[in-house]
């Protein structure tokens, strides 16, 4: 029972990053092991009495020389520091509270130069904080197994804020070995619209200033013997409104790389993109138990969107028990896509005959990219250490495990990354 309760720890290994800030746009996706807990109905009030936390610690540092802020050049340098919690508390046997909060503390040389033809530049993005919380209710039909979730969440920063509310129905087989998921979530994002300095005329370059999301999905996972696992997803995201960032550039053929700054600061144009955008992810993931010891989990997904965009991305990751208390996962992720039919590098867009939508951001551009890393956990059955609990009386709490998950990003165009994750686990 032991060693079967240690090979679920296998589960736990995908220490998530954060989100980045709006310069960021997801293009290093982290979010590999959406974790999916089987229910089971028929545990006593005592497995329910343990409330989790997890403390995590990320670190992202990343540099580049394609920043869309100076029209597709310059420092795309950036550091985030993000630490957060995460917290499950059982409400009884059939439902549960799960808490997500924590705070990004980034800062950048790219977006400082927002104001980047001023001779005292110093932006007001170069540094800034995104304060964020997301809760989620869950609940377990008794009778039939099936089980609900009710979502909310909140963020704010310098110059955006957001919110977002969704939920989910999951159909349960009797055995547990199946599972049908349908979920809905939609999100709100209201913007200060910041213009690059010397574009602040008066003139509202962008006609909107909210952006909407909203996602349908669908998931299906199942058991299909004793070694293997599979789970399908697929998901449509429509987008619309601001789908532009009001601080990013663009400069036309009638600029050349070359020219002076007095120059180049009456050719700048703010970023323009369809106000509607439609996404298609569809994934697979496999995971294999090879040995008692050693477990294979694959990942593969296919993407493609109105914008003109098709990605594939395909990873695998190689979980290893080195003892009972002890797992350590190698991991590898590959990434290639095409270009948005709106992507112009500097000084590629006609002056002459302009376009209606144009933008000189790489994360839209044609790409290869790799993640290459390693996660350790630390584990034992009986926990690290115990000690009084803060909040319960007469309760010991306990620290439970830590891990660490650290990787090497890479793009085609240059952009490089270090991520670092510490996770630590603890049950009040």
């Amino acid at each position: 029972m032991q060693l079967k309760a240690l090979l679920s720890l296998l589960l736990l290994l995908g220490i998530g990053m954060t989100g980045f800030s709006q310069t960021d746009k997801n293009s290093i996706d982290d979010k590999q092991e959406d974790g999916r807990k089987k229910v089971k109905t028929k545990k006593s009030p005592e497995d329910f009495k343990d409330t989790e936390v997890n403390f995590l610690f990320n670190y992202y540092e990343q540099d580049g020389d394609h920043s869309p802020v100076t029209g597709g050049i310059g420092t795309e340098e950036l550091d985030n520091i993000a630490p957060s919690f995460v917290v499950h508390v059982p409400l009884d046997s059939l439902s549960a509270l799960d808490l997500n909060f924590g705070v990004d503390i980034y800062s950048s040389a790219s977006t400082d130069n927002i104001d980047y033809f001023d001779i005292d530049k110093s932006s007001a993005s170069s540094k800034d904080a995104r304060a964020h919380i997301n809760m989620a209710y869950s609940h377990t039909l008794a009778k039939s197994g099936n089980a609900y979730s009710i979502l909310g969440g909140f963020s704010s920063e310098y110059d955006v804020t957001s919110f977002n509310f969704g939920g989910s129905y999951t159909f349960n087989s009797e055995d547990q070995n199946r599972s049908l998921t349908l979920d809905a979530l939609f999100m709100n994002d209201s913007w200060n619209l910041l213009y690059p300095t010397e574009l602040r005329t008066g003139t509202e370059w962008l006609k909107d200033d909210v952006r909407t999301t909203l996602k349908f999905g669908l998931s299906y996972s199942q058991v299909i013997n004793k070694r293997l696992q599979a789970l399908f997803s697929a998901e449509v995201v429509s987008q619309s409104g601001l789908l532009s960032t009001p601080f990013h550039r663009v400069f036309f053929d009638d600029a050349n790389i070359n020219d002076d700054m007095a120059t180049l600061k009456g050719l700048s144009h703010v970023e323009q993109l369809d106000d509607s955008r439609l996404k298609i992810p569809i994934s697979m993931r496999w995971n294999y138990y090879l040995s008692d010891f050693v477990r294979l989990k694959t990942f593969y997904r296919f993407y493609t969107d109105s914008w003109g965009i098709s990605a594939h991305t395909a990873s695998i990751e190689l979980p290893m028990m080195i003892s009972q208390s002890f797992i350590i996962s190698p991991f590898f992720r590959y990434h290639t896509q095409t270009a948005a039919d709106d992507f112009y590098e500097f000084g590629q867009a006609s002056a002459t005959n302009t376009p209606e939508f144009y933008t000189s951001d790489y994360d839209l551009s044609d790409f290869d990219s790799y993640k290459l890393g390693v996660g350790f956990q630390y584990s034992p059955v009986m926990g690290i250490g115990k000690f009084k609990s803060p909040f319960r009386k007469g309760k010991v709490a306990q620290f439970k495990s830590v891990g660490l998950r650290t990787a090497y990003y890479d793009r085609s165009d240059g952009l490089n990354a270090w991520l670092v994750s510490l996770d630590f686990g603890f049950t009040f």
